[in-house]
C-alpha cells in the first residue's frame, strides 16, 4: 500500500491487532540528528490515507508517540502526539476533534 515504515529503526514500530492502515501512510520513529523514539498503534485504530506519524520527544519526558484503541486519524494528518483511546484526531499538527 505504498507506506514507509522507518527502515532504521523498524523495531520501533508497534502495530496491535485489527489495525487498518489506508495507503501512502508514513512512519518515522526519528528525525535529523535526533534519538529514535517508538510508535505504537493499539488495537482497533484506524489511520486515514497519507497520514504522518512522526515520533518525537516533545516535552523532554514523553518519548514516542501513541495512537490509541480505536482511535481514528483521519486522511493527510500529521501525528506528532499521541491520540487517547476512541479519539478521533485531524489537520497539521493533529488536534482531537471528537472523543
Amino acid at each position: 500500500m505504498r507506506c514507509y515504515l522507518d527502515d532504521l529503526e523498524p523495531g520501533m514500530l508497534t502495530v496491535e491487532d485489527n489495525v487498518i492502515i489506508s495507503y501512502g501512510v508514513f512512519f518515522a520513529c526519528h528525525g535529523r540528528n535526533q534519538a529514535h523514539y517508538p510508535i505504537t498503534i493499539k488495537e482497533g485504530a484506524y489511520i486515514g490515507m497519507r497520514a504522518n506519524i512522526i515520533s518525537k520527544n516533545a516535552d523532554g519526558v514523553t518519548q514516542g508517540v501513541t495512537i490509541g484503541k480505536n482511535a481514528v486519524v483521519g486522511a493527510c494528518a500529521l501525528v506528532n502526539r499521541d491520540i487517547p483511546d476512541g479519539a478521533t484526531a485531524v489537520g497539521v499538527p493533529c488536534r482531537i476533534v471528537e472523543k
